[in-house]
């Protein structure tokens, strides 16, 4: 799992001031992008699947912060980039409307660069753990379909031989396990069995000869 150093945050809002603040705190550890409007920032995301953690304002002409989260969590590609509120609105009607919106945090305006830090350490470290994990999830979950692949070959060919081994036996054996094979997949089918049943069946009837 990487460090949080240098990962890209993307802070929106609408008042210069704000912006120059915020990303020159972040800029002493993190590449900060900037946008000045909720959909410049959807806009901005599209380019740059980099970023890792928004701050985002509320009150903004055009898309407001709560439309934006919301949107970015409508998005599968934006859905698990967390959002942290950055704003001057401090009711507690704001801050649950936020969390609501699909917000993780909420920081008052003004606030100390200490806390903003802070919360930004944190959330990114979150993030990144988060990634991490699935990616253990999907490595693993590979391994085992693959691993599941080949055992089901491996099986396949053990009744393979064993079906050749019928057949030099016997000839008519030999036969009858085909035909025995092809009966069975019908009368699957016939009995509503599922495709996933309906082939078990025809790959384990041959079994039913060996030792004779």
């Amino acid at each position: 799992m990487g460090s949080d150093t240098r990962a890209t945050v993307l802070v929106v809002d609408d008042t210069p001031l704000n912006l120059q603040v915020a990303t020159g705190i972040l800029r002493e550890r993190y590449v900060a992008l900037a946008a000045t409007d909720g959909q410049k920032a959807l806009d901005l995301l599209v380019k740059r699947p980099d970023v890792q953690l928004i701050l985002l304002d509320i009150m903004m002409p055009g898309l407001d912060g709560y439309e934006v989260c919301r949107r970015l969590k409508a998005n599968p590609a934006t859905a698990r980039i967390p959002v942290v509120f950055l704003t001057a609105m401090n009711a507690t009607e704001d801050e649950k409307r936020a969390f609501e919106a699909g917000g993780v945090d909420f920081i008052n305006k003004p606030f100390q660069p200490e806390t903003l830090m802070a919360r930004v350490r944190t959330h990114l470290a979150l993030y990144q753990q988060e990634q991490h994990l699935e990616a253990l999830v999907r490595e693993r979950t590979s391994a085992l379909q693959a691993k599941t692949v080949e055992l089901e070959a491996t099986r396949l060919q053990v009744i393979h031989q064993l079906g050749r081994a019928a057949e030099f036996k016997d000839d008519d054996t030999g036969t009858h396990v085909i035909r025995m094979s092809h009966y069975s997949r019908l009368l699957a089918e016939a009995a509503g069995l599922s495709e996933e049943r309906v082939d078990l069946v025809f790959k384990a009837s041959p079994m039913h000869d060996i030792g004779k």
